[in-house]
Order: structure tokens, then C-alpha cells, then sequence
């Protein structure tokens, strides 16, 4: 979605009973930071993602309920910025945690995927179930193909 995500653009509730998970070691160009700090408004619930930053705080939510599942912090260093820390919410009435690794892993690949629009990598999709893939598959694949009405009423160019 073209617009900026704001803490206001979807439904966000707090994250609840934080865990910390080790930072995704990748360092962000500062090109991927312009575009990882527009964030990520879903067209849909069925996105299941709604992600935005606030300063250097990158927040992930649930698109369904609101629940908050993941905080990061970003911090400059040389060739870019990395996460200096994350958590992963432990309320398990309503999040389903993974292990520290795969929570971390979830993290950099909604981040790919969501934010920067790239097709994760068969090594980054490796450990997840078929239907979690499909998760993070849903941002890089063209709106027109699941969403043909959506996308036709949401541009004014297109008659109806």
C-alpha cells in the first residue's frame, strides 16, 4: 500500500508479556530503512500483517485481532542500520510463540517480505509449515490476483 503506516492506520494493541529473541543479523541499507519505516497497512484482514515505526521502534501486529507480536529497535551502524534488540510477545491465549531462532527468523522475513516487497529465500522459508509460507508469500504477489474487486474499487482510474 502506497500510504505511511501509523499506530492509527489499523487496529494495534499493546504487545503483552514481552520475550526477548535474539536481533536478524542483517544490516538494512539505508535505501531498505526508507522503505522499512513507510511500513506495511494491509488492504485486507487475510494479509495477516500490519507493521509501522515509530522513531527507530518497529512494531508488528496482527491484522486480525490487533495483538501486538512483535517490538524491534534499529540503530545506525556502518553500511546502514541494524536491530539492536526484539521481542516477541508471550501471551499465548493469543500467539502461538516459536522458538527464539524462529521467532527472530519470522521477524527478519516479515520484514523482506511485508516492508520491502521481496520474495523471502527457500533457505528463510525453509523451516516454516506450507500455510506459513503462504503468510509471507501474500505481500509480493499482485493484489489483482485474490483481491480483483478490491484493487478495481481502490483505484479511481477503474470504472466499475
Amino acid at each position: 500500500m502506497s500510504r505511511e503506516a501509523r499506530r492509527s492506520s489499523w487496529k494495534a494493541e499493546p504487545l503483552t508479556v514481552p520475550q526477548p529473541i535474539p536481533p536478524p543479523a542483517r544490516v538494512w541499507t539505508d535505501d531498505e530503512m526508507g522503505v522499512i519505516r513507510r511500513g506495511y497497512v494491509p488492504h485486507i484482514m487475510d494479509e495477516k500483517w500490519f507493521i509501522f515505526m515509530e522513531q527507530d521502534r518497529l512494531f508488528a501486529h496482527r491484522s486480525w485481532t490487533g495483538l501486538g507480536v512483535y517490538e524491534a529497535a534499529f540503530a545506525p551502524t556502518d553500511g546502514g542500520y541494524v536491530i539492536e534488540s526484539a521481542v516477541v510477545t508471550g501471551n499465548e491465549a493469543g500467539y502461538r510463540r516459536s522458538s527464539d531462532d524462529e521467532e527472530s527468523l519470522t521477524l527478519e522475513v516479515l520484514i523482506v517480505s511485508y516492508l520491502l516487497q521481496e520474495s523471502p529465500s527457500e533457505e528463510q522459508l525453509a523451516g516454516f509449515a506450507p500455510h506459513t509460507k503462504w503468510e509471507f508469500m501474500v505481500p509480493t504477489v499482485p493484489k489483482e490476483m485474490f483481491l480483483p474487486r478490491v484493487v478495481k474499487a481502490a483505484d479511481p482510474e477503474t470504472e466499475a
